[in-house]
């Protein structure tokens, strides 16, 4: 039997969230046969004074010591998953310029590594993989101690978020290069963040197949008369409003439904003036598949820019794991997923693409994308992102005994 991999998990991705991470999805599956420490978000003085006034809510107890900060999930202590919480931090980027940005970063590094060395000690991890999930500001100034193998994961475009003050590609890449192994979610990023000397491994998005599966499901409603199309997501200027109405406006008969948090109350209010659209409130990843038995169809209406080429939508692999045919834009490659969806990239396309979805489908054809999702569940990604790992971890220590050796 394998030893297991003790993984340091320092996260962008809060641990606890209405909607699925693809960081939270890996380290669960790795934590069955290895020893993971997820380090949540790390929550600062603003966010802390939201949690105590209800404005935010997170378990705010925890940042304060109140609660334990180190928490076990699951596991036997040789495995499993253990949960940090880190104090508080000064808001970083509240700062205006690099320096002071720099500034606030060490301190908050600082104080927040020592909580995750301590945390190393305790559960007496060795040998240790950081997998960095896109928290190179404060992982460019920790010292983490016992770490022998570094990943850097880029799970999305983040350079262009305002809300990085234009820091995020600068620290970015001084991560990436330092690290061991980037990892990334998609052929584009693949080609954004390759670096010179640091390889560069794509594992795509998943989906929990067993939750989804289709064949649990009862699909009577593809018999109704009333045809629903539907989308699960946020609502927010990924978007494309302009074909969406159009779409909407050619297919009177037909029902669309949009199932997420709305960012953007421009978008809900253009698009609910069709008496065919029904906007519902977000609901928990466990609502998800029953919500879309009722469905005909997914969509995926996306704009391509190069900020949406970089995703891979977690939503795909789900449509597919309950058989529906997916209908989207061209904004962005899903790997393999590529052969079982229709995409369109104008309004009179994608009307054609959803009539024959929803009148031409097949049980033969439902069967091979629920196939094909099973091929994406998470633990198949856990295993590759492993694998890739324990490869260039072994090559990097076969280069560093060759290098002593030529020493010698």
């Amino acid at each position: 039997m394998q030893k297991p991999n003790h993984i340091v998990c320092c996260a962008l991705p809060a641990w606890e969230a209405a909607y699925l991470r693809s960081t939270v999805e890996l380290m669960k599956c790795l934590s069955v046969d290895n020893l993971v420490l997820y380090v949540d978000y790390n929550y600062t003085f603003t966010d802390l004074v939201k949690g105590i006034t209800g404005k935010k809510p997170f378990d705010w107890k925890r940042l304060l010591g109140l609660k334990s900060r180190l928490r076990k999930v699951s596991g036997d202590g040789q495995t499993g998953m253990y949960v940090l919480s880190l104090p508080p931090t000064l808001p970083a980027f509240a700062a205006n310029t690099y320096k002071l940005f720099n500034v606030l970063c060490k301190i908050n590094a600082v104080i927040t590594g020592f909580y995750i060395n301590r945390a190393i000690r305790k559960l007496g991890m060795t040998d240790v993989i950081e997998f960095n999930a896109y928290q190179p500001f404060l992982g460019n100034r920790w010292k983490l101690i016992n770490v022998h193998f570094k990943v850097s994961y880029i799970y999305d475009e983040f350079t262009g978020v305002p809300y990085f003050k234009g820091f995020a590609e600068r620290e970015e890449k001084q991560y990436a290069n330092a690290a061991d192994l980037v990892v990334v979610t998609s052929d584009v990023l693949k080609k954004r963040k390759q670096t010179k000397d640091t390889p560069i491994a794509v594992v795509n998005n998943g989906v929990h197949f067993d939750a989804f599966d289709g064949h649990k499901f009862n699909r009577s409603m593809q018999g109704a008369s009333t045809k629903i199309v539907g989308y699960t997501g946020n609502i927010d200027d990924r978007l494309d409003v302009g074909l969406l109405q159009e779409v909407i406006k050619q297919m009177p008969a037909t029902a669309f439904v949009f199932i997420g948090k709305v960012f953007d109350n421009a978008i809900k209010a253009k698009l609910s003036k069709n008496r065919n659209v029904v906007f519902t409130p977000p609901v928990s990843a466990a609502e998800i598949p029953d919500l879309l038995t009722s469905m005909n169809v997914g969509i995926i209406p996306y704009v391509c820019n190069d900020l949406t080429a970089a995703i891979y939508p977690l939503k795909a692999n789900e449509y597919l794991a309950m058989g529906l045919p997916v209908v989207m834009t061209p904004f962005a490659s899903i790997g393999e997923a590529d052969k079982a969806v229709h995409f369109a990239n104008s309004p009179e396309s994608f009307v054609s693409a959803l009539e024959f979805a929803l009148e031409a489908d097949t049980l033969q054809a439902r069967e091979a994308r629920m196939e094909l999702a099973k091929e994406a569940d998470w633990a198949v990604r856990a295993g590759q992102l492993i694998n890739y790992v324990l490869q260039y971890k072994t090559s990097k220590r076969l280069k560093s005994n060759n290098y002593q050796t030529e020493l010698i």
